[in-house]
């Protein structure tokens, strides 16, 4: 399996900084969510016509790759609004701009509050149908993450059921749909099976006030190591991407510990999985 980290965890890092760091650690790839103040991945200047051949030219002589476009984009409005179509044409830009940067994964949110006033289920599967569609032979899946109602991962299953094979894939956040839903790794792992194309790691507790704390990794209680070893006998070989919620919660911890502490944590689960019976 390949590690990542999210630039989520990051904010204040400037290119740079987040390039030096992924070489540093001798981390596989980076998942793009925002770069310093810019979160639209087609407004980071890295991406612009101007430097995009210099931001190519740096991965490759890193040996780094960009692991996904994590987009905003959410699919659930209701049909026919300007907002739906409107988030329609941003996924289909990023999809083509995946495309002619060799980036295999864009991300797309079924919304993005936890408690949203109303997502429209089916509406939202055509839009993931339509996207996953138009992103046939360019070499770019289109993934829905495992959150609000998609955290129940048989919803998740009918919801990517009737979408193109060679294009759809699910983005499995190992904590939605244990917290949410109650669901172990193994079941989950059982139920979306080889549509799991990319993973989420995080670490947290619930505290005295229902709210979700988040910690570094081994600190928490989520069965980080239960769903590894899941993925492992699967066959996943995808990434385990660190996703530390920074950018939103600032009183959390800043990366140059955290995505340290990840590496370290990761390389020793991992060793432990291989060799686990």
């Amino acid at each position: 399996m390949k590690l990542g980290f999210s630039t989520l965890g990051c904010p204040q890092w400037n290119w740079a900084e987040i390039l030096g760091t992924a070489k540093d650690m001798g981390i596989d790839g980076i998942e793009i969510r925002g770069v310093e103040n810019e979160i639209d991945p087609m407004k980071i200047t890295i991406f612009d016509e101007e430097h995009i051949e210099a931001t190519r030219a740096q991965l490759e002589q890193s040996g780094i790759e960009i692991a996904m476009i994590a987009s905003s984009v959410v699919l659930g409005d209701e049909p026919g609004s300007p907002n739906g179509e409107a988030q329609m044409a941003q996924a289909k830009n990023q999809i083509d701009f995946a495309a002619k940067n060799h980036i295999p994964f864009v991300r797309v949110l079924l919304a993005l509050n936890s408690k949203p006033a109303k997502v429209h289920l089916d509406a939202a599967k055509q839009r993931y149908e339509e996207l996953c569609s138009y992103a046939k032979n360019k070499d770019v899946r289109v993934l829905i993450e495992t959150y609000d109602v998609l955290s129940d991962s048989e919803k998740m299953r009918w919801f990517i059921g009737d979408a193109d094979e060679q294009t759809r894939g699910v983005l499995w956040d190992i904590q939605h749909p244990y917290r949410n839903c109650g669901e172990k790794p193994k079941r989950t792992v059982e139920l979306l099976g080889d549509s799991i194309y990319y993973v989420h790691v995080k670490d947290s507790v619930i505290d005295d006030n229902g709210e979700t704390e988040y910690r570094m990794m081994g600190l928490g209680d989520l069965p980080i190591f239960d769903a590894v070893r899941a993925l492992y006998r699967r066959g996943y070989d995808g990434y385990l991407t660190l996703e530390w919620l920074k950018r939103w919660r600032p009183e959390l911890k800043d990366a140059d510990v955290i995505f340290y502490h990840f590496q370290t944590y990761m390389e020793t689960l991992l060793e432990e999985v291989e060799h686990a019976k």
